[in-house]
């Protein structure tokens, strides 16, 4: 439950943190609720918002709302039971119906208006996440031309072992990929509604490739042989392995040589196929 408890407390942070929205939400309840004389459908929609909103907010029982929806949701979505844009729309229906009474003249009424939509506005995001927007997309830019490459090596059709960093974005930017694992790998929240598991083999092949980019870890040929030969096994037919710092650099080499492996120098990536 303490883990919950934290979930909440920080998901309220980075939720505010997006926008206030849910301060004008208050605001507009707390209007009407106080203000006016709201009766019927208004009047509950009002008490239901305002009793939904003190649930999400409370980090106890916000945290129940967590666990009943489960971890394949985050914070956030709690507040799908809060009527927010409904309640903000009827508290500022019915301050400029008021307001317009008193507020002679169209200019006037026009810029009562403007205030009202500039407070709209200043309470949403501002554009927060638009560093984090361009940064995902230049890696999604960078994972397609990885793919591409990978696509005129091993064909249309194929099943890719790679790192995170490539898998995350390779579904969506080309859905017939097979991959040997997605990202319910590392975000266990997807599998909450699950009973499939990946086998120990697959666990320890993540773990492994995850930790090439650990330039103190170091990694002998018969690990890389183990390793490679298992994803192979388990039906990969094009591997990408990161371009570390570390001692397998030279074995893949000697696999190559050998001729049990074809291996091509990508930008920052090995790519390994069956020779």
């Amino acid at each position: 439950m303490g883990a919950y408890l934290w979930n909440a407390w920080s998901g309220w942070l980075e939720f505010t943190d997006g926008g206030k929205l849910v301060v004008l939400f208050l605001a507009a309840a707390l209007y009407l609720a106080l203000g006016r004389k709201l009766r019927g459908p208004q009047g509950r929609l009002v008490f239901y918002g305002s009793i939904a909103a003190v649930l999400c907010i409370f980090p106890v029982t916000a945290a129940v709302l967590m666990k009943y929806q489960t971890l394949f949701y985050d914070y956030p979505w709690i507040w799908s039971y809060v009527p927010l844009t409904a309640v903000i729309a009827l508290g500022g229906t019915v301050f400029l119906t008021e307001q317009c009474k008193s507020w002679q003249g169209i200019v006037k009424k026009t810029i009562l208006v403007l205030l009202c939509v500039g407070l709209l506005v200043l309470c949403g995001g501002l554009g927060r996440g638009g560093a984090d927007t361009e940064a995902a997309v230049r890696e999604q830019d960078q994972v397609r031309d990885v793919l591409e490459t990978v696509k005129e090596s091993c064909g249309e059709e194929f099943c890719l072992w790679a790192p995170r960093e490539i898998l995350e974005y390779t579904r969506s930017l080309d859905a017939g990929v097979c991959l040997l694992y997605g990202r319910n790998m590392w975000d266990a929240a997807l599998d909450a509604y699950s009973y499939d598991v990946y086998s120990k083999e697959t666990g320890e092949l993540y773990e492994w490739m995850e930790h090439l980019r650990d330039y103190e870890k170091e990694t002998s040929e018969a690990e890389v042989r183990t390793h490679v030969g298992q994803a192979f096994a388990m039906g990969a037919d094009c591997i990408l392995l990161p371009k570390a710092e570390a001692s397998y650099q030279g074995d893949i080499l000697t696999l190559a040589k050998e001729g049990e492996l074809e291996v091509i120098e990508l930008e920052g990536y090995y790519l390994l196929k069956k020779g």
